[in-house]
């Protein structure tokens, strides 16, 4: 399994940390999870092709984690060169298709993959859930952000990643990540700064070491956790390997 960070910030607009975005390649597919503003453009700096998509995990419906939808589902009619004629899928939770739809009402049928190739399916906002695709296993529970958010879990070629999304301190993720070789937790601000419905170094250290999870990946960045150590105040916490993620950034799993 293979990881690039394709955006390590938010909201707050940067030209060193795109919006969230990630994409896991397995042996089997390539699943990007989140499509933040940017998303796209950082795919072709990552110098790969947006086409080789097979699956898209969106945690929640913020702008800043699923605005380069639009764009993706727009480039899907125009391709160049050799097309996809696959489908692809788009996993959610549920109100998902709610979205997709009020999407097609505003831009219209230009983003409506043509050959009817997007499949889409709803995870349960409310409860753990879990689903099979092309021999990967994804599990969801419910995050501790907005409703409806989740975090997911992906076990595929012998390895584990978990992704927090946007969340607070939340029982069910460290029951989710358990065991994880890889832990993509949200790290919004320093510690010092908590707010409601997001996590602090400290909190993000506490729940890798809950779950003993083999590597923890700081991300979800707002421009104060570039000026003091996060990967210090996490560390406390948690003795394991602790990473600051950067955009393009690849980790090997």
């Amino acid at each position: 399994m293979e990881i690039v960070i394709l955006g390590s910030g938010t909201a707050t607009p940067s030209l060193e940390r795109n919006s969230s975005g990630l994409i896991i390649k397995t042996q089997k597919l390539w699943m990007a999870v989140d499509m933040g503003p940017g998303v796209m453009r950082r795919i072709c700096e990552a110098e790969m092709d947006y086409k080789r998509i097979d699956a898209i995990l969106i945690t929640h419906f913020h702008p800043d984690h699923v605005a380069d939808l639009v764009h993706l589902l727009f480039a899907s009619n125009y391709e160049y060169g050799p097309a996809r004629r696959e489908p692809f899928t788009l996993i959610g939770p549920r109100g998902l298709e709610q979205f997709y739809d009020n999407l097609v009402r505003a831009y219209g049928s230009w983003i409506v993959p043509q050959g009817g190739r997007l499949i889409k399916k709803e995870m349960n906002a409310e409860a753990a859930d879990t689903m099979q695709l092309a021999g990967l296993t994804i599990r969801s529970v419910p995050a501790a952000h907005s409703f409806p958010s989740l975090s997911y879990r992906v076990d595929a070629d012998g390895v584990s990643v978990t992704i927090s999304g946007d969340t607070d301190v939340s029982d069910r993720l460290t029951e989710l990540a358990s065991g994880s070789d890889v832990f993509i937790c949200e790290c919004s601000l320093p510690d010092a700064l908590k707010v409601s419905g997001h996590l602090i170094p400290a909190e993000a250290g506490r729940i890798a070491a809950g779950a003993r999870v083999g590597k923890l990946v700081l991300t979800h960045f707002y421009p104060p956790c570039d000026e003091v150590d996060v990967v210090a105040q996490a560390s406390a916490v948690f003795s394991g390997e602790i990473i600051k993620a950067q955009d393009l950034m690849v980790i090997q799993v």
